[in-house]
């Protein structure tokens, strides 16, 4: 049985290694396309309640996926601290989002009010965010929109300043 897992791991090394720049290509978009196929189809289940007009982890997924952004969720993002609750991570193309959901906007106020402005992390410690990156603000929801192109970070940034629900 052992035998045969190493075989199989072997075989499948040699087939990834004598694999065409092409064909690699070709089979990345496709793990590409299910992981954000499966991702809006996880959205359509879970937001059929109407909403409260806040924003929640599956009003957020809706909003990318509506606004044709095909997120793809990062589970494995550890929240800053300092934020004080949760991080709702995704990539988008070649940009990332960092999420944080507050109960209402007058939490998410408090929390960022103790943020350097420029830093955006407490006062005296260096920006954990990567350049270029902005910055949205939207009832209970602060997004960090990092990296991609100017049009990327545009077309995110618009997607959630609308807010919750918006088309």
């Amino acid at each position: 049985m052992m035998r045969n897992m190493i075989g199989l791991t072997a075989a499948a090394l040699l087939l990834t290694a004598c694999e065409s720049k092409e064909a690699r290509f070709a089979r990345i978009q496709a793990e590409t396309h299910v992981r954000i196929s499966a991702e809006s189809a996880r959205v359509s289940a879970t937001v059929s309640v109407p909403s409260t007009g806040l924003w929640t982890d599956a009003e957020l997924a809706k909003r990318l996926v509506d606004a044709g952004l095909a997120p793809q969720r990062r589970d494995s993002v550890e929240a800053k601290p300092w934020m004080g609750v949760p991080v709702h991570a995704f990539t988008l193309g070649a940009a990332t989002v960092d999420a944080y959901v507050y109960r209402d906007s007058t939490a998410r106020r408090d929390a960022v009010s103790k943020l350097d402005s420029v830093t955006f992390a407490p006062p005296g410690q260096p920006s954990p965010w990567g350049v270029p990156h902005e910055i949205v603000q939207n009832l209970n929801l602060v997004a960090v929109v990092v990296g991609g192109t100017d049009r990327q970070r545009d077309r995110i940034a618009t997607a959630l300043a609308a807010g919750v629900g918006a088309p």
